[in-house]
């Protein structure tokens, strides 16, 4: 199994990866080289082979291309410049100057690792001058950061982490070292990428099932025997669903009452992505209602068995959706072109029981307001997370607050003449719990 890796970052850095990643047999290096710092989205975007994993050179290229959603936390990696990246570099710039430094400027690392090394190595005497930022920040402000400590004298030497930082810092002739990414630590990245691969290829090869529930009437149901208007129904739902298991490469079976399901793997249905346009043109062409879910699970059994219990939330919901729960037994629902919403089976008391609006749909909106900076959520954001009309989502509050479910916890002015808008809350934070049914 061959891995592309994308190796993102200055001509030095990147060959030196490369020089490295040669040790790995499944791996692949794709060089992808910039000049300046800035460019490294748009050689991203020109890259025109297929890439598995990045890993960049350091921390600001990494930030820069996860800002313009060019990569993903689960595919890209960048080589820390912490452990024997900055420790290499302080020995480099203590050994090489005749003055002894002890007030140093520096870039990028954390002021948890900068106390964690003063107090490990006792260097008490060693004054640092941090500019820590989480992501990315441009080059000129790291310049003038450093500037301004040499300028003022809280550093007679400066250390950084960026290229270009450090050329601009020679031309104005202050000392500077540059740290680069040491072998060891990008050993280590390399190590979890691999370990990354192996666990993404076992949870591709993971048993999936996908059921589909066609909903009959008790008419249609006493009819089906006998009524060629139904049977043609049912005709143009096995062959959809037949186009659908063989484009999945799956067993497809037919299992009564209106009930199939197709035996694949995760990796199959998670690459062509949720099969929305199934239920619909089901609906369109013949006219019948369509409930499907997907369970994954170590073992078939464990997948048929997580797939009924995905049916169950989607015949329970409110709207047409695709719900999955996994080898766990977390609920999620598989969203249209968007993130998966994950319900985790929240518990939310008893007397939800009694609530004329479906649990599935409660766990919908906690898990659409734990999503949210803010806790608090109107008719309108209801309306909007249920694709549904601002009529039936104030008829939902109002069951959810008869209910005791939420509260009103004030009011906002919608910008346009009328009445404040009202906004509620949870009452109480729901638990994890994956016995409770919703």
């Amino acid at each position: 199994m061959t891995t592309q890796i994308g190796l993102v970052g200055p001509k030095d850095s990147v060959r030196q990866m490369q020089r490295i990643i040669k040790e790995y047999p499944n791996f692949v290096a794709v060089p992808i080289i910039y000049k300046e710092l800035e460019e490294a989205p748009t050689c991203l975007n020109q890259t025109n082979v297929t890439i598995d994993q990045w890993l960049f050179s350091g921390q600001a290229p990494f930030s820069l291309c996860l800002q313009k959603g060019l990569i993903t936390k689960e595919n890209a990696w960048f080589v820390p410049h912490e452990g024997s990246s900055l420790l290499g570099t302080f020995l480099k710039a203590f050994y090489h100057t005749e003055q002894k430094h002890t007030h140093v400027s520096l870039d990028t690392i954390s002021p948890e690792y900068t106390n964690w090394l003063i107090s490990e190595f006792s260097l008490a005497h060693l004054s640092i001058t941090l500019f820590d930022y989480p992501d990315y920040v441009e080059e000129d402000k790291l310049i003038a950061f450093h500037k301004e400590a040499f300028r003022t004298g809280k550093a007679t030497l400066a250390l950084t982490c960026l290229r270009g930082v450090y050329r601009a810092l020679k031309q104005l002739g202050i000392p500077c070292y540059r740290i680069k990414p040491a072998e060891p630590v990008t050993r280590n990245i390399l190590g979890r990428i691999q370990e990354r691969v192996n666990f993404l290829y076992v949870k591709k090869a993971q048993i999936a099932v996908v059921g589909v529930l066609v909903s009959f009437t008790q008419t249609e149901q006493k009819e089906i025997a006998y009524s060629y208007k139904l049977k043609h129904q049912e005709l143009l739902v096995r062959k959809r669903l037949l186009d659908y298991a063989e484009s999945l490469q799956g067993s497809f079976l037919e299992l009564g009452n209106g009930y199939f399901e197709i035996f694949t793997t995760r990796g199959e249905i998670e690459d062509q992505g949720w099969p929305y346009e199934i239920i619909e043109d089901i609906k369109q062409a013949a006219k019948l209602t369509v409930y499907l879910g997907v369970g994954y699970g170590r073992t078939a059994l464990a997948a048929s068995k997580h797939v009924q219990v995905a049916i169950d939330y989607s015949k329970r919901a409110e709207d047409d959706m695709i719900v999955l729960v996994d080898e766990e037994k977390h609920v999620s629902e598989a969203k249209r072109n968007e993130e998966t919403l994950h319900y985790q089976q929240v518990q939310l008391g008893h007397h939800v029981a009694n609530i004329a609006v479906s649990p599935a749909t409660i766990s919908r909106l906690y898990a659409k307001v734990s999503q949210q900076t803010y806790t608090y959520f109107s008719s309108q954001d209801v309306a909007s997370w249920l694709n549904s009309t601002e009529r039936n989502a104030r008829r939902i509050l109002h069951a959810l607050e008869k209910g005791n479910v939420i509260e009103q916890a004030g009011e906002e002015q919608s910008g346009r003449r009328g009445r404040p808008r009202r906004v509620y809350q949870f009452k109480s934070k729901p638990t994890n719990n994956q016995a409770t049914h919703v």
